[in-house]
């Protein structure tokens, strides 16, 4: 047995100090806002609501969601419904600032060598059945999702856990997994490596229940009489290819009871996308995304909606990648003079107006060791300094270059526009021919994988709100053939690092500065997105976060929806009346 060591969370002095004042809980909120006032109202399940809200039975919120055919996280992401994220129960949670904290798990531990974890779940931790809710069905969960006969398509996620890729590619049983329990409240997950980020990892483990599972195979979350529940809401109503209606969870015995008494999620297939922005300018949904520039423009040219209008960041970044193994992009000068040469605010305000913000690092705004755009005068425009450096480099006005292909990855429209604005930036300020290529997924995977694209322009969206998934692109033998043994140095001196967060935050802004300094890419924006909401709907989770954005992000649905809730225009009005 590892002599063991407790984490210390960020901002916190330790994980049992996080736990014991978890100012994030429903009841940590309740207690603050109702100290010293008896509440106007309580709903369903006993959760006091706050001064502004109204009755219980308008707590309702209706949103569009895309219908997909299973609701079990660890059956399917890619085929799963909406549902999956607020029925289950995940070992852990963030708040709006993407810090750790407790969710079926009230406090965890490492080893001294960093690769075995011990995660203590609540007691009393129930699934809507009354069964208890136990570290097994988490032993269940991960086992189902390595398994190979269930293949599962959100597997390469967990991959840090010990014998997980062995279990996939069968070459040693499921029950070798790096992961067991103990008794019905301790989970052990062993892991090859170190992996500080594990916890964060698993705020992405929304528990399936093996007894049901077992009972009735893979279609159990797919009727409301077998989809039992560990999370906040239990599924009422499915209504295949119309709606999906979930109500509070009475036996939920978590620490994020809801304020709604009702979800209702009305669906749509892809073929036919739903007109997201008429149905709630008719008051048929609380909350939507806005899709396109024109909608995005005449929505805020409204003195109506405007206010209802959201943007901000999303974790995803649009970059410029070489072949730097190969002339001319050998040269740090050329790839610099390309950085240089393009007016990314240009691109900003036109072909991507609303939908993006320059970009000049790997990491965006609101992300963990995001640099403040302090590369920004480094990388900004400067088509002067562009020029000499392309002469420096052996290409005076562009001489010696050959026409490039620039490769995209089936960009929709609004990124091809910008494509063909850099095209156009290059030619004007390099006298340099480029030709967009806009391709089928495969083909440009294929390419990309290979190292056989030259050039070319593509999209990462982050997978976990963690350095390592953004950065971790730029290793060498990785998605790309830049290679540099002191930035590999860094990025596994910060993988190894699960004593100091702030030192491991530190280490990977060293790495990225490296990354820009090279020029391994040219960074050029960061997609922005942009969301209308009811000015009725309120909540904790859409107020801004320490980056100052507000958001219903969809990586935090879950722990968006228990602190929503639907409050008065002005005291003492009642909600219009909506059409559900």
């Amino acid at each position: 047995m590892r002599n063991r060591t407790r984490i210390s969370m960020p901002g916190r002095s330790s994980l049992l100090i996080l736990v014991a004042g978890l100012a994030w809980s429903t009841y940590g909120l309740i207690d603050t806002l109702f100290a010293d006032t008896e509440p106007r109202y309580v709903n369903s399940i006993g959760v006091p609501l706050p001064g502004d809200a109204l009755p219980p039975e308008q707590q309702v919120i209706r949103v569009f969601s895309e219908s997909r055919p299973y609701n079990e996280w660890f059956r399917t992401v890619y085929k799963g419904a909406a549902g999956k994220y607020i029925i289950a129960e995940p070992l852990t949670r963030t708040n709006r600032n993407f810090e750790l904290r407790g969710g079926a798990a009230e406090r965890w531990q490492v080893s001294d060598d960093g690769l075995d974890w011990t995660f203590h779940l609540r007691p009393g931790l129930q699934w809507s059945d009354g069964r208890p809710l136990t570290a097994h069905d988490y032993v269940f969960s991960l086992r189902r999702g390595a398994d190979p006969e269930n293949a599962y398509d959100f597997g390469w996620y967990y991959q840090p856990i010990r014998n997980w890729q062995a279990v996939v590619a069968r070459t040693v049983p499921v029950d070798s997994l790096g992961v067991w329990a103990s008794d019905d409240l301790t989970l052990h997950i062993a892991t090859e490596e170190t992996t500080p980020h594990l916890p964060l990892l698993l705020t992405y483990s929304w528990v399936s229940p093996e007894h049901t599972v077992r009972k009735y195979g893979d279609t159990w979350s797919t009727r409301p009489e077998t989809c039992v529940s560990s999370g906040p809401f239990v599924m009422v109503e499915w209504i295949k290819g119309e709606r999906m209606v979930y109500e509070a969870n009475p036996m939920y015995r978590g620490v994020d009871k809801p304020y709604l008494e009702r979800l209702i999620y009305k669906m749509f297939n892809l073929t036919t996308p739903p007109p997201r922005i008429p149905a709630y300018e008719a008051g048929e949904i609380d909350f939507t995304e806005v899709e396109n520039q024109a909608e995005l423009a005449r929505l805020l040219s409204d003195d109506a909606l405007s206010d209802q209008v959201h943007t901000w960041p999303n974790f995803w970044t649009h970059y410029l990648f070489f072949d730097v193994t190969k002339p001319p992009f050998n040269d740090r000068r050329v790839r610099l003079a390309l950085s240089l040469a393009i007016d990314r605010d240009a691109i900003c305000r036109s072909a991507l107006k609303g939908f993006a913000i320059p970009g000049y690092a790997m990491l965006p705004p609101g992300f963990p060791a995001f640099s403040d755009n302090a590369y920004a005068e480094s990388q900004g425009y400067d088509p002067e300094h562009a020029r000499q450096l392309l002469a420096d480099a052996g290409y005076p006005d562009g001489r010696g270059i050959p026409k490039l292909d620039m490769w995209l990855r089936n960009e929709i429209v609004m990124h091809r526009d910008a494509a063909e604005g850099i095209q156009a930036m290059l030619q004007r300020n390099l006298n340099i021919e480029i030709e967009v290529r806009n391709v089928e997924n495969k083909v440009f995977m294929d390419g990309l994988n290979n190292h056989t694209l030259a050039f070319g322009m593509v999209p990462y969206e982050f997978d976990f709100v963690d350095p390592s998934n953004l950065l971790g692109l730029w290793r060498s033998n990785g998605r790309h053939n830049w290679n540099n043994a002191a930035f590999d140095e860094l990025m596994t001196e910060a993988e190894a690092e699960v004593r100091d967060p702030s030192r491991r935050i530190s280490l990977y802004k060293e790495a990225e500065r490296l990354l820009v300094e090279d020029v391994a890419g040219v960074f050029l924006w960061h997609r922005q997105r942009a969301q209308v909401w009811k000015p009725y709907l309120k909540g904790s989770a859409l107020e801004p976060n320490a980056s100052g954005y507000r958001s219903w992000r969809g990586d935090q649905v879950m722990s968006s929806s228990i602190t929503f809730y639907l409050a008065e225009d002005q005291p003492g009005l009642a909600l219009p009346a909506r059409r559900q």
